[in-house]
């Protein structure tokens, strides 16, 4: 039986999101099967009208398809990682970029920068950046290499003011890598998965978590 997502209303109560609007970042970290890509797009849908997706291992027409329940798939850019690894490259139109894999950090940095001067040079101003996953680039680069890409990116995108949401799965990561990449981040989002279905938990640091969410 499917779980039934969150709805915005939900996410507006137990979540800031006019908030993390303004700019602000937070990392969505949890076990695997507990939510976190369907919590990421979305907020990425409730975060602004367009977005930017940085994506290691969800192909360019895939993740469109995925986020066309949450927003507006016609202003949804991709930095593919996973398109040229698997020797496919469709195109895909001005809000694509391809990057080779992901392991050259610099080259996806760099696909994103570009494509965050086209959403530019479109005239839009507000964007909801996303990236999945931290636990993925971890595959191919140690966690300091993975934190320094990580704040080059929240720099960029904050001076801009513009949020962002990145994924971590717990398991994969190791919990020293997860902590060290919690860092940079504004605020935290944990996901859990039991016998009485999914929930989330919404913290910033320097204050006490908040109640479990069922979702």
């Amino acid at each position: 039986m499917k779980m039934e997502e969150p709805t915005s209303e939900a996410l507006d109560s137990a979540i800031p999101i006019s908030e993390l609007a303004a700019g602000k970042s937070v990392l969505v970290r949890g076990p695997a099967m507990s939510g976190k890509y369907d919590l990421l797009l979305r907020l990425l849908g409730s975060l602004a009208d367009c977005s930017i997706f940085v994506s290691t291992s969800r192909q360019n027409r895939g993740a469109r398809d995925d986020f066309a329940a949450y927003g507006d798939p016609d202003c949804f850019g991709v930095v593919d990682c996973a398109s040229r690894v698997q020797g496919q490259d469709d195109g895909g139109g001005e809000l694509v970029r391809y990057a080779s894999s992901p392991k050259n950090l610099t080259e996806v940095g760099v696909k994103f920068t570009d494509l965050v001067d086209q959403f530019q040079d479109d005239g839009v101003e507000h964007v909801a950046v996303g990236l999945y996953s931290l636990s993925e680039l971890l595959m191919y680069s140690d966690t300091e290499q993975v934190y320094q890409f990580l704040r080059v990116l929240l720099a960029e995108s904050g001076g801009m003011g513009w949020p962002t949401v990145a994924v971590i799965d717990d398991d994969a990561a190791g919990e020293q890598a997860v902590n060290t990449l919690t860092q940079p981040f504004d605020a935290v989002i944990t996901t859990r998965r039991d016998d009485d279905g999914r929930s989330f938990q919404y913290h910033e640091p320097g204050g006490e978590p908040d109640e479990w969410v069922a979702f």
